[in-house]
């Protein structure tokens, strides 16, 4: 097994990392270490990660160390600096203490984030999750307690009974096996602009603003995206100014978190759980 130590230029906040992701059903935790399914051409590993102390994490797995340590390093925003220390002189500097060593972190890959954001549509959070545990226990496969979840390429000839068996509604079952059969190219769209991606997006059935929105935020990595429409963020408004906004003055008051509007929106989900 290979380990890699990084050391980092800002604090940043494992524990309260750990404690966001135990919402998802498939995150596996062992004494304080994340095991974290990597999905790569040359087949699936578990990469390990925990933290030596508030600026340095140890990386750890068996497989390619390069393009592991790549993976890693993106999904858990380890490449880029904080996004915090730009939002501190904004209306959300009680939040950016609180919670501003924290960072977004990326879902396994934008296939996966488009599947997660279908399957969350207009269903409260505690069945989406449920839900999302059957899809990927399902039709994915399992290495060491550690759940890989399927491929496009896995689903393509998945029957709708099948996706039904697991309570999806029909239309949700039509979304996802659209997405599955739709043959994107989610790799080579890394580099395209968010409106690129967002037309290709934008053309599956059942994909709208919102689900765009999140596969840019957590399939990409993309910095300056704000789903306004999303409830948590308009609670998390309310919570801070004392009233509710609507989607557009929710719009209006994100302006101020540019060019960093995805992490400020991490940070008003955060200060709602």
């Amino acid at each position: 097994m290979w380990q890699k130590n990084l050391r980092l230029e800002d604090d940043y906040d494992f524990a309260g990392i750990r404690k966001r992701l135990r919402g998802d059903r498939l995150q596996v935790e062992r004494d304080g270490r994340l095991f974290v399914p990597v999905m790569l051409p040359e087949g699936n590993f578990i990469g390990q990660v925990e933290a030596v102390g508030s600026r340095e994490l140890l990386l750890s797995g068996e497989g390619p160390q390069e393009p592991m340590v790549q993976l890693l390093r993106r999904r858990f925003r380890l490449d880029t600096t904080n996004p915090s220390q730009h939002l501190s002189e904004t209306s959300l500097s009680e939040v950016v203490a609180t919670f501003g060593a924290e960072r977004l972190v990326l879902d396994i890959n934008p296939f996966m984030a488009l599947i997660r954001s279908i399957i969350h549509q207009q269903i409260n959070l505690a069945f989406a999750q449920v839900l999302m545990e059957r899809f990927c226990r399902t039709f994915g496969t399992e290495q060491n307690g550690v759940i890989f979840p399927p491929t496009a390429e896995q689903l393509v000839n998945v029957e709708p009974e099948q996706l039904r068996a697991l309570q999806l509604s029909g239309r949700k079952v039509d979304y996802l096996l659209g997405a599955a059969r739709a043959a994107i190219d989610f790799e080579r769209l890394t580099e395209a602009p968010d409106a690129t991606i967002a037309e290709t997006l934008i053309a599956l059935k059942g994909v709208g603003p919102w689900t765009v929105q999140n596969v840019l935020m957590f399939g990409y990595g993309r910095e300056d995206l704000f789903p306004a429409s999303d409830i948590g963020i308009l609670r998390a408004f309310e919570r801070l100014h004392g009233t509710r906004p609507s989607v557009e003055e929710a719009v209006l008051l994100a302006e101020e978190f540019a060019p960093y509007r995805s992490h400020a929106a991490y940070l008003l989900w955060r200060s709602i759980e």
